[in-house]
């Protein structure tokens, strides 16, 4: 019998995820390479407000000092998109320095990182935001994007009965998100970007990049891709996860190879 996925030949990385926001785990034994070996740490998370999200962010490189203790991680990454950049520009590059120091890793991310890179990556410029969250954390995220250099053309908030409440971000259809990121998708977009790691949306990302004709970048999809792409290897069923994997972008982009 083969044990590759506990023994993780690859590596070994550290996940931190808010408390009930573990749909990543999932998801990184589904399309993460066998061979890198996955471990869970969560932090609390009040309220999707500023002064929560900021709360929890400062209590990620405590929550992974025991790691640098008795065992260092080879990578070390916050999934979080707006608690990895509540702080402003430049707050998630701290964040991944923190992280790496905390840990012992030789390598710190996060998912507001992953997903600046994986903008970079597929040429995106004007992108529509969607996310379940409140208008003011909407906006915070939107001047983090432009400020990277990024035009954010449209943004739209799926709301849950109540956006502060963590717990039902969850509880989101990916039906539900499919239909909502398709009708508030801006026509002069090149890139849909669909934010927070709480939306457990991995079957939609296609689908969507194959209606609105343009890259679907969601924040788990992107720490997939950067743990994978740090590794050196991503998982057989990666290929179901859009464009950023399979580099479909380029047809849309119209480039020739």
């Amino acid at each position: 019998m083969y044990y590759g996925s506990v023994y993780g030949k690859l590596g070994r990385v550290a996940v931190v995820t808010p408390f009930g926001g573990d749909g990543i785990i999932q998801d990184c034994y589904k399309y993460l390479h066998p061979d890198i070996k996955v471990s869970e740490v969560q932090v609390p998370l009040g309220s999707v407000t500023k002064e929560g999200l900021r709360a929890m962010s400062d209590q990620v490189a405590d929550a992974i000092k025991l790691y640098k203790k008795i065992r260092p991680v080879d990578m070390a990454h916050f999934n979080c998109t707006t608690g990895s950049l509540v702080g402003g520009p430049g707050f998630d590059k701290k964040m991944c320095e923190e992280i790496a120091e905390a840990s012992g890793a030789r390598k710190g991310s996060t998912t507001s990182t992953a997903v600046l890179e994986a903008l970079k990556v597929t040429g995106s410029r004007r992108i529509s935001l969607v996310t379940p969250t409140a208008d003011d954390i909407n906006e915070m995220e939107k001047g983090f994007f432009e400020s990277a250099g990024y035009e954010i053309v449209s943004v739209a908030g799926y709301k849950t009965a109540d956006p502060r409440n963590p717990m039902l971000i969850p509880l989101i259809e990916p039906e539900e998100i499919y239909h909502f990121a398709a009708a508030h998708t801006d026509p002069s977009a090149d890139t849909l970007l669909i934010s927070c790691c709480g939306l457990n949306i991995m079957e939609i990302i296609d689908q969507l990049e194959n209606r609105l004709g343009i890259p679907v970048i969601n924040s788990n999809q992107c720490t997939l891709w950067a743990i994978g792409k740090y590794f050196g290897a991503h998982g057989p069923e990666a290929y179901r996860l859009g464009s950023l994997f399979t580099r479909r972008f380029e047809s849309f982009r119209g480039i020739q190879r």
